[in-house]
């Protein structure tokens, strides 16, 4: 069922893992996707993969300007911005007293200030159009629970969860709704490789009590419905898909794989 069906989106890191994947679901459930990614390369083969309603843009979510410019070219080629999915970020895996100034900076960059003007600059273009839209944060775990060697990360996410909650407080009384997703650890093609280490697969499958990475296509199908109408009256929150892993806590990444 076309539950987007002729919705105009913009998915960002969009030319692979989660946001590939969520990409590819809207576009399954009708809508027309601004790929967002910094990876040229990467970018042209996933628009060319998702066919003629998936458009690709070079875009570095920590330039405003970039951003702004990326949802007012979706809303224009669309005829309405009525979804988009703040999903660009990383982090960097080092102690806190080691963790250069510059790093820190990079981290919040991308993964806190990309997401703070994706919600902004969608807002403004949902406000101007008139016509209700959906915010979706890709947030972590991380976000509420500490991560040995990931302060950056942790504090971003973080972040992330606050600018959800105050986005829906400042935006829901104007027809916008701005809800989070919180993945634990995913399989994606850069997790795989980090999984191949035997000690670092028995950290992390040591607190998920499933057992099992969560696949990108499950954190894409709740980004299917939350852009839908039957998530009408979720607003403010972040749902977590994580296997249960926030009830045993987080792998210890730095002492954790030197005792193994």
């Amino acid at each position: 069922m076309e539950v987007l069906k002729d919705k105009g989106a913009v998915v960002t890191a969009a030319a692979s893992g989660i946001g590939k994947a969520i990409a590819t679901a809207f576009i399954e459930a009708g809508a027309s996707v601004l790929l967002c990614d910094i990876n040229a390369k990467a970018l042209d083969a996933a628009a060319g993969e998702l066919g003629e309603r998936a458009i690709g843009r070079v875009t570095d979510v920590s330039d405003e300007s970039q951003v702004e410019a990326a949802m007012r070219a979706a809303r224009e080629a669309f005829g309405s911005l009525d979804v988009v999915v703040n999903c660009a970020g990383f982090g960097a895996i080092m102690p806190l007293t080691e963790l250069p100034g510059e790093k820190w900076r990079a981290v919040q960059a991308v993964t806190l200030g990309g997401v703070f003007y994706g919600v902004k600059h969608a807002a403004r273009q949902m406000l101007e159009q008139g016509r209700p839209g959906v915010i979706i944060n890709i947030s972590s775990v991380n976000g509420q629970q500490a991560g040995e060697g990931q302060v950056a990360y942790c504090a971003a996410k973080a972040g992330v969860d606050q600018i959800t909650r105050c986005g829906a407080l400042e935006l829901g009384a104007r027809g916008i709704r701005v809800v989070g997703i919180a993945p634990g650890l995913v399989e994606t093609p850069l997790t795989r490789k980090e999984l191949e280490d035997p000690a670092t697969r028995e950290l992390f499958m040591g607190v998920i009590p499933m057992g099992r990475a969560v696949e990108a296509r499950e954190i894409a199908a709740a980004a299917v419905f939350l852009a839908s109408d039957e998530a009408r009256s979720i607003n403010g929150h972040t749902v977590v898909i994580d296997g249960g892993s926030l009830t045993r806590g987080y792998p210890a990444l730095l002492t954790g794989v030197k005792k193994s």
